[in-house]
């Protein structure tokens, strides 16, 4: 816990002091890259059809958590973590998945014990990027491209 209110102290400091978070409504056909992410026990993958790139990783090995909740916010962690590099930077990022637990956690910033650390870490990059994330469901059986490798 004190960790996560050393983390709120640093956001706070770091903010331009007016907001945190800038609300924007903005609709799927205003993204600048829309993302497909998926994961199974045994990898992780996500999709830009932007740019036509795909990126796949085994599992982690030494993970506190091992469902496969846990890999699909990582897989979408790791999206977010490399949109966040591109240049010149996005400013509306769109991601689909399938597991609804992840829709919610990300749309709604509250995570459950074990997962605040993928959700911290999410939001120290939207803040600082200034970065609007919407995450969108999408049946595992309409995520064809993201489903392939994981």
């Amino acid at each position: 816990m004190i960790c996560h209110f050393q983390w709120l102290m640093d956001t706070i400091d770091a903010s331009d002091g007016i907001h945190i978070l800038n609300v924007e409504e903005w609709g799927k056909s205003d993204a600048n890259l829309v993302i497909y992410t998926n994961a199974s026990l045994i990898g992780l993958a996500f999709f830009t059809p932007n740019i036509y790139l795909e990126f796949f990783s085994s599992i982690p090995f030494h993970c506190h958590l091992t469902t496969i909740f846990f890999f699909e916010a990582l897989a979408i962690a790791l999206a977010i973590h490399w949109a966040s590099s591109l240049e010149p930077p996005i400013h509306c990022l769109l991601i689909f998945t399938d597991l609804l637990n992840c829709v919610d956690m990300f749309n709604t910033l509250h995570a459950q014990d074990g997962y605040n650390d993928i959700l911290l870490f999410i939001v120290c990059i939207l803040i600082s990027l200034k970065l609007s994330l919407c995450v969108f469901h999408l049946p595992g059986a309409d995520n064809i491209v993201a489903n392939a490798p994981s």
